[in-house]
């Protein structure tokens, strides 16, 4: 069967793009509210564009207000982001946190979420953070839809120091991270 990607069934393309661009990683991204506290927000749709310079992309699509979504406004105006690669035991908090919040609400202080900064000049990442790309704004590509896509250019990556395995060969980063394949979400690890 043959699916038409028409501007006129966005719902339609989202299903079947999610249902099959699988596995999917997820983009659980901090930004900062006006009022300083921290947005905290998961995303499917986000990967990479370019390693020179790196650039990473999220479609973020609109609240059910059709205005923006809290974390394309704040990346934009303030500047940054850091996205964390959540693990299986964020599975409930990465839940919650995809509901819509009101302008301004942390969903880390409201959902009991405990974060820690990795570097000053970025948004704090969740506490068992194992994986985190410190990002600065890039730009933003609006196709006057549902969606816009947020660009965001890779700065540094942390890694927890307990997730690197040195061999005398390279360097290997071990971790399990948490991945949407259609509704449902799966564990990614090594086979």
């Amino acid at each position: 069967m043959l699916f038409d990607f028409s501007p006129n069934t966005p719902l339609q393309n989202f299903k079947i793009l999610s249902q099959c661009l699988i596995p999917r990683p997820i983009a659980w991204i901090s930004t900062i509210n006006d009022n300083g506290s921290i947005n905290l927000a998961p995303f499917s749709f986000f990967a990479p564009v370019s390693l020179e310079p790196t650039i990473l992309s999220v479609c973020v699509m609109k609240k059910s207000d059709d205005t923006i979504k809290d974390t394309l406004y704040n990346a934009k105006t303030h500047k940054c982001a850091t996205i964390t690669i959540p693990s299986p035991q964020d599975y409930l908090h990465l839940q919650q946190c995809s509901e819509e919040f009101a302008r301004g609400i942390s969903e880390a202080s409201e959902l009991g979420i405990s974060l820690k900064s990795i570097h000053s000049n970025y948004p704090p990442v969740p506490s068992n953070a194992q994986c985190a790309f410190l990002c600065d704004f890039y730009d933003i590509w609006d196709f006057q839809s549902t969606t816009d896509t947020l660009l965001l250019e890779l700065k540094q990556c942390f890694v927890d120091k307990r997730c690197i395995s040195e061999s005398t060969q390279d360097l290997r980063l071990v971790f399990e991270a948490l991945a949407r394949t259609g509704n449902d979400f799966k564990v990614l690890k090594d086979l």
